[in-house]
């Protein structure tokens, strides 16, 4: 037990050291100047001689003071031995030994001076010796005792030489007053250095519990999402299959209302994890050509058939003075307007709703968009104005009851605005309306853009191909298969990886639709595996149908060996897409071989 007490003391005594070490290695060579100062200065009046003694004895002190300390560096691993503690002490005190000894024939010296400058020299030794023990008490004494004890034993030489001196013994106790006084600073500095340390730990706990605690409420909201993305695929495919095959309008009508609700759930299931992404820093915004005034035109369009079912007009002003060519994020951005439209127009009872489009040029082929989305609905208290970007606050319950939402849009979009390097600010006055604006900066694309065509996209082309769906959720495969149906293809399904690997050495299928969120074995692990196995289908594309969709996720599909990816909860066009993007590259020989 006594032994590993001293080896706690060691290396607590060792990791106080380890500051004072870094700081005296560091003021050496100055240390030594200072002294070689003092030898020159004081030559004609001390025994030279003596003097030039002392100037080597106290460079052989340095130069083992330097060797003793050298251990003790914050990148350390392991803590040096004790006897190396010891020594370091010891080239701690002799060194302060030797430097002090020279105080002895300088307050001997001839003249009033000798005595001032031998108690300043004395004096300053004790300062430096305190600015640089910060965390070693040990270090502290074995510095400064020499000091103290030189500035109380010289008076009491030069009086036992030459007699008395009426001065001696008030020297004396100033040197001591001078001690006390160093040793209650530097237990000052002490228990304030502890304190700043505990507190510092303290911080760094807390912002560690912190983020642990953003880590698991994003790893959370992400497992929730995906899991209620599975059902919600369901949902949505198998309402568009009602609606697409039923021919009384009534089934249509309710099959619609069904896919509807889907859909809202959907965007609510959005904005949760948008919101995760932003609170972790995780949330990224893409930098691609599109025709920024189309996008603006577009909105205007669809939010133009909402307002006249409400009978309110919209109307847009100074988007003909736009670009067309623009580069930045136009998912997110319409986003944005989106949201601010949506709620122009839901709690727009009379009036209308005014969409105001700007811009101008900045230095760098950067254009600064500026849209303001103008209502004349009820406006905002001005309590809740300041509350009208915090997440989850929809200001009392009848708005949440009446309109519906998650309270979640505002606070993204403003974190989204400021993403694209621009803001989103409101000005609203109760029972005037409101008045929204938003800053995005944007590039100039050099490149045109992709026009989006309006007319419905055309009927998925019938493919005589094999397909599997693997996915560990009954509910999953029959959504997938369900949306397949009118492909025409051949579809196969697996209830796990392990079954999909087994059927995958077996027969050949010309695509993989699969889950990545699966128990036992996921979906990027029976990647891998069908990569490395020279099976029929180890070149067949794998297409992940998941419901994390982060960059970071989408990456890691990618590196595990899969050709792409679909969102949960899945679109039945985007599916279609994706499926004949893989199966073009495959016909294409050189994309093949590649």
């Amino acid at each position: 037990m006594w032994r590993k007490s001293v080896l706690m003391l060691s290396e607590k005594t060792a990791q106080g050291l380890t500051y004072a070490a870094g700081v005296r290695r560091a003021q050496a060579p100055l240390r030594v100047v200072i002294a070689l100062v003092l030898a020159v200065t004081f030559h004609t009046q001390l025994v030279t001689d003596w003097l030039w003694i002392w100037f080597g004895g106290y460079v052989a002190c340095q130069l083992l003071e330097v060797w003793a300390l050298w251990p003790f560096r914050p990148e350390r691993a392991t803590s040096p031995p004790a006897w190396r503690i010891g020594l370091a002490l010891v080239s701690i005190f002799l060194l302060g030994s030797v430097y002090g000894a020279i105080a002895i024939p300088l307050w001997m010296a001839p003249g009033s001076l000798g005595p001032a400058g031998a108690a300043l020299l004395l004096a300053g030794g004790i300062l430096n010796v305190l600015s640089h023990s910060r965390g070693s008490s040990l270090a502290f004494m074995a510095g400064a005792v020499p000091f103290a004890a030189y500035l109380v034993a010289a008076p009491l030489i030069d009086r036992a030489v030459r007699g008395a001196d009426p001065f001696s013994l008030p020297f004396i106790l100033v040197g001591v007053l001078f001690l006390v006084a160093a040793v209650v600073v530097f237990r000052a500095a002490e228990r304030l250095t502890e304190a700043q340390t505990r507190s510092v730990a303290e911080l760094d706990a807390r912002r560690a519990g912190a983020e642990a605690t953003s880590e698991a409420k994003s790893t959370f909201a992400a497992m929730v999402s995906h899991e209620l993305r599975t059902p919600l695929s369901a949902i949505l495919a198998a309402a568009g299959e009602i609606q697409r095959r039923a021919a009384e309008p009534e089934v249509r009508e309710r099959a619609g209302l069904i896919a509807q609700g889907g859909r809202l759930m959907r965007a609510l299931l959005d904005d949760l994890l948008d919101l995760s992404k932003l609170e972790a820093g995780r949330m990224r915004v893409e930098d691609i050509p599109f025709d920024l005034q189309l996008l603006v035109e577009d909105l205007s369009l669809f939010w133009s058939s909402e307002a006249q079912r409400k009978g309110l007009a919209l109307t847009l002003h100074g988007a003909e003075t736009l670009p067309h060519k623009a580069e930045g994020d136009p998912m997110r951005l319409r986003q944005i307007l989106n949201n601010l439209l949506s709620n122009a127009v839901k709690f727009t009872e009379s009036g209308g709703v005014r969409i105001e489009v700007a811009h101008h040029e900045t230095p760098g082929q950067r254009l600064v968009l500026r849209v303001c989305v103008v209502d004349t609905g009820r406006g905002v208290s001005p309590d809740r104005l300041a509350r009208i970007f915090t997440p989850f606050d929809q200001g009392d319950v009848s708005t949440a009851r009446t309109h519906g939402g998650s309270g979640l849009g505002l606070a993204i979009s403003r974190e989204l605005a400021r993403l694209m390097g621009g803001d989103l600010s409101v000005e609203s006055r109760e029972g005037e309306g409101s008045r929204f604006t938003i800053l995005a900066s944007l590039g100039r694309s050099a490149s045109a853009p992709v026009a989006a065509s309006a007319s419905p996209p055309p009927p998925p082309p019938a493919l005589a191909v094999r397909i599997l769906v693997v996915d560990d959720h009954e509910m999953g495969r029959r959504a997938l298969t369900l949306l397949l149906g009118p492909l025409g293809a051949q579809v196969a399904t697996a209830e796990s990886a392990r079954a999909a690997l087994q059927l995958l050495s077996l027969e050949r299928f010309d695509l993989v639709l699969m889950d990545v969120t699966m128990a036992g074995m996921d979906g990027l692990e029976a990647c891998r595996r069908l990569r490395a196995d020279p099976g029929p289908n180890q070149g067949t594309p794998v297409l992940a149908v998941t419901g994390l969709t982060s960059e970071k996720d989408v990456q890691a599909c990618l590196a595990a060996g899969m050709t792409g990816w679909v969102a949960k909860p899945v679109d039945a066009q985007k599916l279609y897409d994706a499926i004949e993007g893989v199966l073009a590259d495959q016909d294409d020989p050189a994309t093949a071989a590649a």
